[in-house]
């Protein structure tokens, strides 16, 4: 077997695991009644100010939650950039189980100079730890209602 070959099928596997792990969002699994995780869900999301809350398409999303970014700005360092992010999650029916599946989108916006200001909001990546952690207090409160998680 050629060498290119083993590089093609490695660089295939390595980019494949990357995008696995680096964009899924937190998911998790529960063994209960769709009507049931449904109401635990909408109950867990209750720091948030929801924007959409649609039962039939299972579609829970939230308003998008302003703060200063970690980010300094300009030449002296001010506290100036600001980001801002929302969630998004769906509940998918999966035979005798409800998949709740939790994705935030994350934007930041800095003031300085003219073309940050021309441009707007620009996408950046989401910190999949507060994923994590919604989705983890969505699987806390099914379990405390009564729901299994499956794996």
């Amino acid at each position: 077997m050629d060498i290119r070959f083993f590089l093609c099928v490695f660089l295939v596997v390595l980019t494949v695991e990357c995008t696995t792990f680096s964009g899924a969002p937190g998911t998790v699994k529960a063994a209960c009644p769709y009507d049931q995780a449904w109401s635990v869900t909408v109950a867990s999301m209750d720091e948030f100010t929801l924007a959409e809350v649609n039962k039939n398409k299972g579609v829970i999303e939230t308003e998008w939650m302003g703060f200063t970014s970690k980010r300094k700005a300009g030449l002296f360092s001010r506290d100036a950039n600001q980001e801002r992010a929302r969630f998004f999650v769906n509940l998918t029916p999966d035979g005798q189980a409800v998949r709740i599946s939790v994705q935030q989108a994350r934007e930041f916006f800095s003031p300085m100079g003219a073309r940050s200001q021309a441009t707007g909001w620009k996408r950046i990546p989401p910190i999949t730890e507060e994923e994590r952690r919604l989705t983890q207090r969505i699987a806390n409160q099914l379990k405390d209602k009564g729901c299994t998680i499956v794996s």
